[in-house]
């Protein structure tokens, strides 16, 4: 098996659905999305947040499918691209409108490797962050999951420990979730090439209902923002450990390239 992680980000992708005022059209989602303080405050993140964590992980052998409309503001495209300069294997795919399932699907097949057997596609929105070492865990763990169905049918590997970072004006908070449905920040499916499933196929706190799907629930390995952005609601399903400050920063130093007071000062 040569399993391929491609890591798809979509960053103000202008989608068919998926918004709350996805009934009102295209049109009102693109004027949304483009407002420029809008847009300003997604760069933010992207490169306070969901850019560090990718350039820090342990196995930088791993593919970025950064999804854009084909009308992405001309100044916003060209930033982006400076951005993801450093990334070992990233690519920037501009779509017109389609569904979810169908513009990632074309992102993913924009970004396969010919050598490739097996694509583990993980999910990652432009204001979160992954734990360090999530692509080798994805790595690790994906095939032997997927081993467990001799028909090689895909399979879902997702990380439902980590922290919620709440920006507001009034002070940021950071604490400690552990979830219990699947979260889609660094979650992924191993699947063979070819295959019509990817991790975008259904939503993502409904994946154990169609597909065998492993949860590791030990190491800390995500951090969600919430702010007043969030187009899905940020509520935690799960149990809010009590960590201290002290343990909050060991977590932070163990599994993140941030530390607690960078996070705590972090504006929106």
């Amino acid at each position: 098996m040569r399993a391929q992680v491609i890591v798809v980000i979509r960053f103000s992708y202008v989608a068919e659905a998926g918004f709350k005022i996805s009934t009102q059209g295209v049109g009102a989602i693109r004027k949304m999305l483009y407002a420029p303080e809008r847009l300003e405050r997604r760069f933010h993140l992207f490169e306070a947040l969901t850019l560090p964590s990718l350039l820090a992980q342990t196995d930088p052998d791993f593919t970025v499918a950064v999804l854009i409309g084909d009308d992405f503001p001309q100044e916003a495209r060209a930033r982006l691209v400076r951005l993801m300069a450093p990334l070992r294997d990233a690519h920037l795919v501009a779509l017109p409108p389609h569904n979810n399932y169908k513009a990632t699907k074309l992102a993913i097949e924009a970004c396969q490797r010919k050598i490739a057997t097996h694509v583990i596609s993980v999910r990652l929105d432009d204001d979160d962050a992954l734990g360090r070492d999530c692509i080798a865990a994805q790595k690790h763990i994906a095939p032997n999951v997927s081993a467990l169905d001799p028909s090689d049918a895909p399979a879902v590997i997702c990380f439902n420990n980590g922290l919620f970072l709440e920006l507001s004006e009034h002070g940021n908070r950071l604490y400690g979730v552990i979830e219990k449905l699947p979260l889609g920040i660094g979650m992924g499916m191993i699947a063979p090439v070819g295959a019509r499933p990817t991790i975008f196929s259904t939503d993502h706190r409904r994946v154990h209902t169609r597909w065998n799907c492993y949860t590791e629930a030990r190491t800390p390995r995500f951090i969600r923002t919430v702010h007043r952005d969030n187009d899905s609601d940020a509520l935690a399903s799960g149990e809010k450990p009590k960590y201290s400050d002290a343990e909050l920063d060991q977590i932070l130093a163990q599994n993140f390239p941030f530390t607690r007071a960078e996070l705590l000062a972090l504006s929106l």
